[in-house]
């Protein structure tokens, strides 16, 4: 597959003469796409091969490289050279830098987090843009992880268990916090931050980009992230807001949408999602 994408060098339009497999690495992370260090003479570049669970995953290409551009243009995020026709590849700058891990988000650095979001939210995006709704996302990821009960041809109790929360929670966790709606990321967790020798942050991954709520993708900074109360108000400050109505429903909402995607993508087991959703069911009713 590689030697199939190098082949396509002439199309690029960024190098002179033939690439080899001698030429590309693999880039750590990723749990949807594999991504390459392409080292070219004219320059540094990240090779991105989607992944095959995007429909899986509910994940619109079209609408991620539209955002991509858009944001791009904005200097927010590295800017994409070439595309294949048949858009299972694409190539990137590549941003030199260590990805951020939770351990390392203190205040000072979510507050600089919260206002890259902050010029985020501000952008005009196009009228095409999908607009996200929880409850449909939750429900595709919902029907991939009763689809992997189909193949075992069998119902275990726990998988009767944790369907049966199904209901209940997307009565629960449906909805926004208010009317407030804005281009977001969705998913600015750690790792799809790259802290530069500059001390620049710039975030990557924009496959879950869409027309949501600004709480959602604050909520989703904070997932795994031991903050307390007074640090949340003041991150929340810092970001512009004047009242905090419908924060803690967005924070569970977006831990609503990581467990499922975590049992769809096969991390999780049916006990661990059951005993999480439980508790997010507490919380919410």
């Amino acid at each position: 597959m590689l030697q199939q994408i190098l082949d396509d060098w002439p199309h690029w339009q960024l190098c002179s003469e033939a690439p080899t497999l001698d030429n590309i690495s693999p880039l750590p992370g990723g749990l949807t796409n594999h991504c390459y260090l392409l080292r070219l003479p004219e320059g540094d570049y990240v090779l991105r091969v989607e992944g095959r669970n995007s429909r899986a995953l509910d994940i619109n290409r079209a609408a991620e490289l539209q955002i991509h551009h858009l944001v791009a243009a904005q200097g927010l995020t590295p800017t994409i050279r070439f595309r294949s026709p048949g858009g299972h590849y694409w190539i990137r700058d590549y941003v030199p830098g260590t990805p951020l891990t939770n351990p390392q988000l203190d205040l000072p650095l979510l507050l600089i987090m919260a206002q890259q979001l902050q010029q985020l939210h501000q952008l005009y995006p196009p009228a095409e843009i999908p607009k996200l709704s929880i409850s449909e996302k939750a429900g595709h990821y919902w029907d991939t992880i009763t689809a992997h009960f189909a193949v075992m041809d069998r119902m275990t109790a726990a998988a009767e268990e944790l369907l049966a929360l199904r209901g209940p929670l997307q009565s629960l966790l449906s909805g926004a916090p208010d009317n407030q709606r804005c281009l977001c990321h969705m998913d600015p967790t750690a790792p799809n931050w790259i802290q530069t020798a500059e001390n620049k942050l710039v975030l990557l991954d924009w496959e879950y980009a869409a027309i949501g709520h600004p709480l959602w993708d604050l909520a989703a900074l904070l997932q795994g992230v031991d903050l307390s109360a007074d640090d949340e108000q003041t991150l929340l400050q810092a970001y512009g807001l004047k009242h905090y109505r419908g924060w803690e429903f967005a924070k569970t909402q977006m831990s609503y949408l990581a467990a499922l995607w975590y049992r769809a993508q096969g991390l999780w087991s049916d006990r661990e999602l059951i005993a999480y959703l439980n508790g997010l069911k507490a919380l919410a009713e």
